[in-house]
């Protein structure tokens, strides 16, 4: 169940160290109650959602930040960001936190999210049920104890979704959590970092991807060369030991007639219009298949580029416009700006393989219909 919530007045936290505010915006997943009310910012559950859909084959862990207060008993949890782990073998049987990982989220905590803390962990695993492994159970225990923490957990194939937190002695399925929206620059300023990692390596793979093109032109130009010489040289060689063959047939038939042979060798070089035939051949059948060569090359390799740049924007057989989101943009905005109402929001997220509900963020590049 989803319901939108507005709640505008500011909590103060009576036992904890500092004043809270209950976000003005929120979205309802669910039933909320119970001694704890969970809220995820936006864009930190949009970049998990994309994390996770991505692809669905494997599974992904991120680590979440954030803050926790609590009022009148009442836990209050607030996940503001979420930092992706890297190279971690994910399955529901096997889960490894190594320094390398942790070094990693350190980094970019200190980094991006200097005044957040751990609040707990994230996985999306494909098939995996909701009913919790011990695996990932006991990882929990491990590496984010206490009752303050939590563990998300997004089936990608099935979009289903939960939080769960420590209580009881076990795992708790909790019935429903709250999305909020509110600026939130430290996670815009971390997904445009991202996306920028993201460029580069389209870049990087789009010049390699050309590099390897023109070296395998070259090498089948190459050997298509030599075979063409190779067959060139032994014609000539056939023809000439016939030519050999023949004038000593004549020579040996009537040496009398040797006189009216040399007349008319020298009339008509023979060898001279041989080798010119057979370098005119060479001449058009070697740009003919030089040409053959580049063609099936270009198309071989047309192939591969498109599975080198699967990161690159996508194409759909026409020229688009593009667009660098800038801060402050909305799809409505660009819309009205481009075509003058708001009636092609819907045709910029399927170009751009988007969903109307899907947040954008500065430095993004888009295909305009």
């Amino acid at each position: 169940m989803i319901e939108v919530v507005y709640e505008k007045e500011k909590q103060k936290a009576e036992g904890n160290e500092c004043f809270f505010r209950i976000p003005n915006n929120i979205r309802q997943i669910g039933e909320i109650n119970g001694t704890q009310k969970i809220y995820i910012e936006d864009y930190a559950y949009t970049y998990l959602c994309r994390i996770s859909s991505e692809n669905s084959s494997i599974g992904r862990a991120a680590i979440l930040l954030g803050q926790s207060n609590w009022k009148e008993g009442v836990s209050y949890l607030f996940i503001k960001s979420a930092v992706a782990l890297p190279e971690m073998e994910i399955t529901e049987e096997h889960l490894t936190f190594t320094r390398e990982i942790w070094n990693h989220v350190y980094e970019k905590n200190k980094e991006f999210f200097p005044e957040q803390e751990v609040v707990g962990w994230f996985l999306s695993i494909p098939g995996c049920s909701m009913e919790l492994h011990d695996v990932i159970c006991r990882t929990h225990l491990n590496h984010f104890g206490g009752n303050d923490k939590v563990l998300m957990v997004m089936e990608p194939l099935e979009k289903e979704e939960a939080f769960y937190r420590y209580e009881e002695g076990k795992l708790s399925r909790q019935n429903g959590f709250y999305v909020y929206y509110e600026k939130n620059e430290a996670m815009q300023n971390f997904l445009v970092s991202q996306n920028e990692k993201s460029e580069k390596k389209s870049e990087q793979v789009e010049d390699q991807a050309v590099k390897n093109f023109r070296k395998k032109i070259e090498d089948k130009t190459e050997e298509k060369k030599q075979k063409k010489k190779s067959s060139l040289m032994k014609t000539a060689s056939v023809c000439m030991g016939a030519l050999l063959l023949a004038v000593s047939a004549i020579y040996l038939k009537d040496h009398n007639a040797m006189p009216e042979l040399n007349e008319n060798i020298q009339k008509e070089p023979v060898n001279e219009k041989i080798t010119e035939e057979l370098s005119n051949e060479k001449d058009t059948e070697e740009i003919e298949n030089e040409e053959k060569v580049t063609e099936e090359m270009k198309e071989e390799t047309r192939e591969e580029t498109r599975e080198e740049q699967a990161i690159s924007e996508p194409v759909s057989g026409e020229t688009h416009q593009s667009y660098i989101i800038q801060r402050g943009d909305t799809l409505t905005g660009i819309s009205r700006r481009y075509y003058g109402d708001a009636s092609k929001i819907r045709e910029i997220c399927e170009l751009n393989h988007l969903s109307v509900e899907e947040f954008i963020f500065p430095g993004q590049k888009i295909l305009l219909p």
